[in-house]
């Protein structure tokens, strides 16, 4: 265990920035160039097994520990300036890291415990979504006396700040400021196992999936689809006392399609031509 816990607490950013540099230039110039369009650094999984001595740990590192990896990363544009906004200064604080490609595949339904907060990629079927919606991060709170306090959201519950955080105030009761807080867009995704890796009679298991961002929208139900991301858990609340058992959802890193159904594929005039 303790050898565990010290590879988790290695400084891998020096090592991130070096790949970074090496790999991915072309895409970091693109996202400097373009964003806010373009915000989102696509990282191959196997161009990091593939980087030297050190890439098997880094990839290693990013499906036990993916929130470490992801600030690792973060760091790595940040001190390096490896993206710079369009007047010079550093990276604006809107990137998305991704990573794709993944080796191996789990099963919806062999998920346990141990599977919670690491970095996981599941392959089925889009059986559901919701409209995409503006989801606050970053909620601003004004108190009577004028002051703001912000306040950092996760999934889930909306969260208030007990009292307003400037010193010498005592106002408990603090009023949303929409215009001063931060929203991003948010959908909810439900993938189902595909018919063809069941067994007999087994039902096909789901997964909620919550994403993001510009990944919002992307994808229809009957997609076959690849997700990666962190898999989350939630307590569940059953008349307002909370329970022993908890929720799992994905909270989504990156989408892949698996492939499109033959109606959907789009062919233009030349390629039709060129089929004839």
């Amino acid at each position: 265990m303790e050898k565990v816990q010290g590879q988790n607490d290695t400084d891998h950013t020096g090592d991130w920035s070096r790949l970074l540099k090496t790999r991915y230039k072309k895409e970091l110039g693109m996202i400097s160039r373009e964003y806010p369009h373009k915000r989102s650094l696509s990282i191959d999984y196997r161009d990091i097994e593939r980087f030297g001595k050190v890439g098997i740990s880094l990839a290693d590192e990013l499906l036990e520990n993916p929130g470490k990896v992801l600030e690792d990363v973060w760091d790595a544009i940040r001190n390096d300036q490896l993206i710079k906004s369009k007047d010079g200064k550093e990276a604006p604080k809107g990137i998305n890291i991704r990573f794709t490609n993944l080796p191996r595949k789990i099963l919806i339904r062999d998920i346990r415990s141990d599977d919670i907060n690491t970095f996981v990629s599941v392959e089925g079927i889009l059986r559901k979504t919701t409209e995409v919606r503006p989801r606050v991060v970053e909620a601003a709170f004004r108190c009577p006396a004028g002051h703001f306090t912000i306040k950092k959201q996760k999934y889930g519950k909306f969260i208030e700040p007990e009292g307003c955080a400037t010193d010498g105030c005592t106002f408990k009761k603090l009023e949303m400021m929409p215009k001063r807080s931060k929203f991003v867009d948010s959908q909810k995704l439900r993938i189902q196992e595909s018919p063809e890796g069941l067994r007999g009679g087994e039902q096909p298991q789901t997964l909620d999936v919550d994403v993001t961002d510009d990944l919002s929208g992307k994808v229809s139900p009957g997609d076959r689809i690849i997700i990666n991301g962190i898999l989350r858990s939630m307590q569940r609340v059953i008349k307002g006392e909370k329970s022993t058992v908890f929720d799992i959802f994905l909270e989504c890193n990156s989408i892949e399609i698996a492939e499109k159904e033959f109606e959907e594929v789009e062919i233009d005039e030349k390629s039709e031509d060129q089929i004839t």
